[in-house]
């Protein structure tokens, strides 16, 4: 199906590469079907658009957590393991959302400051395209020397 994106223009879904948040998102509840899109020019993006299938306006940036020097070891209670249908944790695959905060002397917010939300990533099962945010995780942080 074509699909008319307010930020990435006309782009074809494929409705068998639906990724359904059956709750929503936190403040987009309204929004319960993603596509997942990067780059094309691209063999190994490091960062994708998941753009909302209920509101052409809504496209989210994420990345791998990797990609920023995160992992993550995250518990699911039974109730979000059948949301997602993960029947083994391979399956899983978890997504930082990114973000730009306007500040007062930015004169265009694609100027501000790249942010990462790492209390609140997603969670989707790449097997069965189901998806959801885990929220409110506590953080231990790990520095390590380099040189």
């Amino acid at each position: 199906m074509l699909f008319n994106s307010s930020q990435l223009g006309a782009v074809e879904v494929d409705e068998s590469t639906i990724i359904n948040f059956d709750q929503g998102i936190p403040a987009l509840e309204n929004c319960t079907q993603f596509k997942l899109f990067h780059n094309a020019d691209s063999n190994n993006p490091s960062v994708y658009w998941m753009q909302s299938l209920d509101d052409a306006a809504i496209t989210l940036s994420v990345t791998l957590p990797q990609q920023l020097g995160v992992r993550y070891e995250v518990e699911l209670n039974d109730e979000e393991v059948a949301r997602l249908q993960l029947s083994k944790p391979e399956d899983a695959v978890i997504l930082v959302l990114l973000y730009q905060e306007q500040s007062a002397t930015e004169a265009h917010p694609a100027l501000g400051e790249l942010k990462a939300n790492i209390r609140n990533p997603l969670v989707l099962n790449l097997a069965s395209r189901q998806g959801l945010q885990k929220t409110g995780l506590s953080c231990d942080i790990l520095m390590h020397n380099l040189s």
